[in-house]
């Protein structure tokens, strides 16, 4: 309470102009870039390490005090070489953990890196069955990541040759379907620009609200794939949205314009029918 009353009184005092004069002057003085240090504010290019990123914060705090079936079960769509599943794994010892990757070279790493508990299956996911190229900065042959979209390589790291790595697609819903799997307690996505071609092949299961929370990059590559966040609203329709910070959600409530921002940060889906606590 006296944290208000201070604001209050500093404000009335100084005034909100000159307060907003003083900062753009010392920002300029001390060569502070405005715009980055009100995204890392607001929880935008926080991608650092897992700690920064907010990804620490929802798996130890959010999912653990959320999560509270004996067994549940996790989706890593995208899942690289595990790292990600590994710090599931860490906090829920007894889950059933997929991790899904479509790259052959990252699924051989995933394979070799994470233990017996966690099944691997090396696919992806979309809107439909199908199968595609990814493409890879032909330069840089160690790198593990890859996108559908040419385009992401092209301008953010000026790439010039690709390579093409055929990679195959299902539907989420089918795979659930044929793997018996009625509930997903925790679904992350990281496709480099896919996450919504992968929520509307798993159509079926969220509109039964068989997905308790759901985490997704927005960013950059929505550039490429011409997905804006109204996209993931229109098909989330039965959840609440939030954005990720470090030591926070932050909720984003009904969709804003102001929102559209093409720049790296996780965005958390939270189904409406289920209650979860912001640790």
């Amino acid at each position: 309470m006296w944290k208000r009353l201070i604001k209050r009184l500093f404000v009335k005092v100084i005034g909100k102009e000159r307060i907003k004069k003083t900062i753009v002057f010392f920002a300029k003085v001390s060569d502070i870039d405005l715009l980055l240090l009100a995204y890392n504010n607001i929880g935008i290019l926080k991608y650092q390490n897992f700690g920064i990123s907010g990804e620490k914060f929802l798996i130890e705090k959010i999912l653990k005090k959320n999560i509270v079936s004996e067994k549940p079960v996790f989706f890593d769509v995208g899942a690289n070489v595990g790292m990600y599943s590994l710090e599931l794994k860490k906090i829920f010892p007894n889950a059933e953990i997929w991790a899904f990757e479509p790259n052959q070279e990252s699924y051989k790493k995933l394979v070799n890196l994470v233990d017996n508990g966690i099944r691997c299956v090396n696919i992806g996911f979309g809107e439909c069955e199908k199968n595609i190229m990814i493409y890879s900065d032909l330069d840089k042959t160690g790198s593990s990541h890859a996108t559908i979209y040419k385009g992401v390589y092209e301008h953010f790291y000026n790439a010039k040759k690709f390579l093409e790595i055929p990679i195959h697609l299902e539907k989420l819903d089918d795979f659930c379907r044929s793997n018996n799997i009625s509930e997903i307690d925790f679904l992350k996505i990281d496709t480099e620009g896919n996450e919504l071609n992968v929520l509307k092949g798993a159509s079926d299961i969220l509109k039964k609200g068989s997905v308790k929370i759901i985490q997704f990059e927005f960013g950059e590559c929505n550039v490429f794939s011409k997905v804006f966040l109204k996209d993931f609203y229109d098909i989330l329709g039965n959840y609440d949205i939030y954005r990720l910070d470090t030591e926070n959600l932050i909720s984003l409530s009904k969709y804003n314009s102001l929102n559209e921002i093409f720049r790296y940060q996780n965005i958390i889906a939270v189904n409406k029918s289920f209650l979860c606590v912001n640790a």
